[in-house]
């Protein structure tokens, strides 16, 4: 096997770059809007929810909602009150992953393992195929670039095809696991939906049933309110009574007192 020579080893460094420079790209555009949306409900009393946030991360915002690292950072900092509700438990590891891969290539400093840069591309599909599906296939065509120049490696550098060993990264099964991802994700998201539809139905009967429940607490207090009328009018009535009956006794005893009188 023939050593590689140093020209080879830096036009594999300088295409793997570019191959990742433009995954990040591809995340930081499907993933903008959907960032920027959540964010700015989130710092709704702010002017600017990104520079809320790099407050809170201790970092300038002079690269602004645009930057890669920029997002994966929020999205490591605001997953549980922003996020949490729209991915799964399972993708929070990884942003930390992506974020070691950015900081790597931002140094130039890229590992020479093809399937660890292939990993790095699967989870970026995995965070934009809820958001923008659409970006899956340009992803899985940077991972296809990607493990190619594995294969390039030993054609530049004059290895023997038939003693070459590049390293095999099994594709079919990681897009399978990407598939079955989608699909629980998806299944959550119905779900959750559901779960929203039967929560808001319950408030609704429970504002009914408050509702009908203040409207008994009127009810009764309006009964209540009679009820004591109709006291008040009734011992009225009684002590009227009992001084009608009074004045009869005393004008019967005045009218016997007059013929005893008279009699006597």
């Amino acid at each position: 096997m023939n050593p590689e020579t140093p020209h080879t080893q830096l036009d594999l460094a300088m295409s793997r770059h570019a191959l990742m420079a433009q995954a990040f790209e591809l995340m930081a555009t499907a993933l903008g809007s959907f960032i920027d949306e959540r964010m700015i409900d989130y710092f709704a009393d702010e002017p600017s929810w990104s520079e809320a946030a790099a407050n809170r991360l201790g970092r300038p915002a002079e690269h602004g909602a645009t930057d890669p690292l920029f997002q994966l950072l929020v999205l490591r900092r605001f997953w549980g009150p922003v996020f949490g509700d729209f991915y799964g438990r399972d993708l929070r590891g990884i942003i930390g992953e992506l974020i070691e891969t950015r900081n790597l290539w931002a140094h130039f400093n890229l590992p020479e393992q093809t399937d660890t840069l292939e990993r790095s591309i699967l989870a970026i599909e995995r965070l934009t195929a809820p958001v923008q599906p659409e970006t899956t296939s340009l992803l899985r065509q940077l991972r296809s670039k990607i493990g190619s120049t594995s294969i390039d490696d030993s054609t530049r550098a004059g290895h023997d095809d038939a003693h070459a060993h590049p390293p095999v990264v099994d594709v079919t099964a990681l897009e399978a696991q990407l598939s079955e991802t989608e699909s629980v994700f998806q299944e959550l998201q119905d779900r959750y939906g559901r779960t929203l539809l039967e929560l808001d139905s319950s408030r609704q009967i429970a504002a009914d049933k408050q509702l009908r429940l203040s409207a008994l607490e009127q009810h009764l207090r309006e009964i209540e309110s009679r009820t004591l009328a109709a006291e008040a009018f009734l011992a009225e009535e009684r002590t009227t009574r009992y001084r009608i009956e009074w004045l009869f006794v005393g004008l019967l005893a005045t009218i016997l007192l007059f013929l005893v009188l008279a009699i006597a």
